[in-house]
């Protein structure tokens, strides 16, 4: 009897390291490969979910690793690895906001005013971004942001029931 508990617990722990490579790493790149375009070629993406489903998961450095996963494709798609920053910024704040305020919406508005600053800097100065489009991208992503973080929010308890 000894050893099929040890098996089980082992298998659990097996299970729980995929599920946190899974949130982590593997959703935000996949979610990264999917958007939905609107007026104007305005883009909703779906990696800002997963970067905070991480950080209610595994707090800021789960939302740090899976910012960073998140990123890469369009990173590397638009030439522009200063996005890689600016969502492990989003990442990790918002995993750092989720403990200090337990809502997700809360959380996200928090973190992106603490991202925008970067994104401004690194698209208006590194990038040569015209200031009005950066106006708009930040309006696009901070909706959209909140969003996935309302959504999130309606979603908690079975998150942390089969999650956390």
């Amino acid at each position: 009897m000894n050893q099929s508990s040890i098996s089980l617990k082992n298998v659990r722990s097996y299970r729980r390291v995929a599920l946190a490579v899974g949130l982590l790493v593997v959703l935000p790149f996949a979610l990264s490969l999917i958007h939905v375009t609107f007026a104007e070629h305005w883009k909703l993406h779906f990696f800002s979910a997963a970067i905070f489903l991480a950080a209610v998961s595994f707090g800021p450095v789960g939302g740090l690793i899976a910012g960073v996963a998140g990123s890469l494709y369009a990173a590397l798609f638009l030439g522009n690895p200063y996005l890689i920053v600016g969502n492990a910024i989003l990442g990790l704040m918002s995993g750092y906001f989720f403990q200090k305020f337990p809502r997700m919406l809360v959380s996200a508005a928090l973190a992106f005013a603490c991202q925008l600053p970067w994104l401004i800097v690194s698209d208006y100065f590194f990038m040569g971004l015209p200031a009005g489009f950066i106006a708009r991208l930040a309006v696009v992503l901070f909706l959209g942001n909140l969003l996935w973080a309302l959504l999130i929010d309606l979603a908690m308890k079975p998150i942390k029931k089969n999650l956390c």
